[in-house]
């Protein structure tokens, strides 16, 4: 499929907005072209080969017949932006005549937008090729072995810190993560999907791209919501299925929230270029730093030790949780912290 979508409806200023933030958006497989006219659509798409197109009622209202000249078009998928209003001359009650179509809610944030189109690709098979898929992606796993030591905070951090710099997704490995809570989204896929998809093979970028959410311009697969879908998965089929997205995603950085079992992490800690290590500066957290230290030297797991950047947490007052709570994560101390960790990787 040619990397081009097209938005063609008859309010000029919401195609506008919806191209600009799909153009802005790093990493989107395409370009997107917003046009207010069929006829200015025909005459750039006689020239071009467009793979999504996005349109509404409007424009079939004005232009008669347009309805007919998509039928033949099965290399393309339309979007059909449900309007549900009066207006719209779409019959959404009945199937539409395309082989790969899908209704889109057309008011709607731009983000569940693009989310929508990357689910239709791969719910129809179809692939859109990313020249930085897979492309010397650096890998970054926050683990603790003492808890209590500001692990998924300081993860969130250091995501958003590596975010300025390159193209990052954030994974957190967390049983019980309070992402929902902190973001308020109701999700409608996540870790679990991710998982599943790379069991039946089809974790590909489509799959990969219906499934990021954005927060605080943190890009991140939205965590497990039941515990019991950790079970019956090892940490080396995670590791691959990281793997998936190192291939087939867009991005340049990943982190990686692990989870607390180092069984479960140690094949995940394999692919990290480097493993940032909070510690608490009190007895029982020294204890049990050293004790994981003192394993890694007796089963030789030297590769893994030289990975670890080990770091004290400064005195830090987590704060009830709030609306601002990652904006004061990512401008507090734990951002200032992250920020000076990988400040190496702009040099």
């Amino acid at each position: 499929m040619e990397k081009i979508m097209a938005v063609l409806t008859g309010e000029r200023a919401y195609g506008e907005r919806l191209c600009a933030y799909a153009n802005y958006k790093r990493g989107m497989p395409f370009t997107a072209v917003s046009f207010d006219s069929g006829h200015a659509y025909e005459n750039f798409a006689s020239k071009h080969r467009i793979g999504v197109l996005l349109t509404d009622g409007h424009v079939e209202k004005k232009y008669s017949g347009f309805r007919e000249k998509l039928q033949d078009r099965e290399d393309m998928i339309i979007g059909l932006l449900d309007e549900t209003d009066e207006d719209s001359i779409f019959n959404y009650s009945e199937a539409p005549a395309f082989d790969t179509y899908a209704l889109i809610p057309k008011y709607q944030s731009a983000e569940k937008i693009m989310r929508s189109v990357m689910s239709c690709c791969s719910s129809f098979g179809v692939h859109i090729c990313r020249e930085t898929a897979g492309s010397g992606c650096y890998v970054a796993g926050v683990y603790s072995p003492s808890g209590r030591s500001l692990k998924a905070a300081y993860s969130m951090a250091l995501a958003k810190a590596l975010g300025s710099m390159k193209r990052t997704l954030f994974i957190s490995f967390e049983e019980f993560s309070g992402f929902s809570r902190i973001t308020g989204e109701c999700y409608g896929g996540g870790l679990s999907d991710a998982m599943l998809a790379h069991k039946k093979g089809c974790l590909d970028s489509e799959r990969i791209g219906s499934l990021i959410y954005t927060y605080c311009g943190i890009e991140y697969i939205p965590p497990i919501q039941y515990a019991e879908d950790m079970k019956g998965i090892s940490g080396e089929e995670l590791a691959q299925m990281i793997g998936d997205i190192l291939e087939h995603g867009s991005y340049e950085a990943i982190v990686l929230d692990l989870p607390d079992s180092f069984n479960m992490a140690e094949d995940m800690m394999d692919i990290c270029d480097e493993i940032f290590m909070p510690e608490n500066d009190d007895q029982v957290s020294a204890a049990r730093t050293d004790e994981f230290l003192d394993y890694l030297a007796a089963c030789k797991k030297l590769r893994l030790r030289s990975k670890l950047c080990r770091f004290k947490m400064r005195p830090y007052m987590d704060r009830m949780l709030s609306a601002s709570y990652v904006e004061d994560l990512i401008f507090g101390e734990l951002g200032d912290l992250a920020r000076e960790h990988v400040r190496h990787l702009r040099q």
